[in-house]
């Protein structure tokens, strides 16, 4: 009875120190690999012409910046901004 104790119990503490190593070794890897992302906040400067801004946005593009939100302001005063993101993978 004793023998069989003593085998439970290094079984269950070795599959213990197992997951415990794994799931470490597994965070340590997926943050090592996490992609950096930015965010980068701009008032277009042509406001007049759609062909201004859509060379300013192209040129936003270029850089490998994603166009995700457009803020347009409020109703009495209009503030337009635009938002983009970027992700740069290791």
């Amino acid at each position: 009875m004793t023998n069989l104790s003593t085998r439970w119990i290094t079984l269950t503490a070795l599959l213990l120190v197992t997951v415990t190593l794994a799931l470490f070794m597994l965070r340590h890897a997926s943050a090592a690999g996490a992609p950096k992302v930015q965010y980068l906040v701009v008032q277009p400067l042509s406001q007049d012409s759609n062909t201004g801004l859509q060379e300013e946005l192209n040129t936003y593009g270029q850089g490998g910046w994603e166009l995700v939100l457009v803020v347009s302001g409020n109703v009495t005063k209009p503030f337009p901004r635009y938002i983009f993101k970027r992700v740069d993978l290791p």
